[in-house]
């Protein structure tokens, strides 16, 4: 019985090795900042007073917030940051954005 579970093991190994599998399609894109307008770096330094033994939340990020500020079907992006200033993005449609936070104050 020992002998047939390790031959029935060693079978199983032979054939699913080389076998290339169909990949499947991913999901999601990744689209450049270039492409979507998008800049915002939420962008950590480790030191003393902030690190992740004092301060356990730090390296979470500040959030991200979506809604549609301006009524037109769309969602606008708000970023929070902990040591960044905050951002907000008019989604322009097709992926596009443009930071409007000085224009929104």
């Amino acid at each position: 019985m020992k002998n047939n579970i390790i031959g029935f093991c060693a079978l199983i190994l032979m054939f699913s090795c080389g076998k290339e599998e169909a990949k499947t399609p991913s999901l999601f894109e990744q689209i450049s900042p270039e492409e979507s307008g998008i800049t915002f770096s939420n962008d950590l330094s480790f030191d003393k007073k902030f690190n992740i033994f004092t301060y356990r939340n730090y390296y979470n990020g500040g959030g991200v917030a979506l809604g549609d500020i301006n009524n037109d079907g769309l969602l606008d992006i708000y970023f929070t940051g902990n040591l960044a200033d905050n951002k907000l993005y008019l989604n322009k449609g097709n992926f596009q954005f443009e930071d409007i936070t000085e224009k929104a104050g």
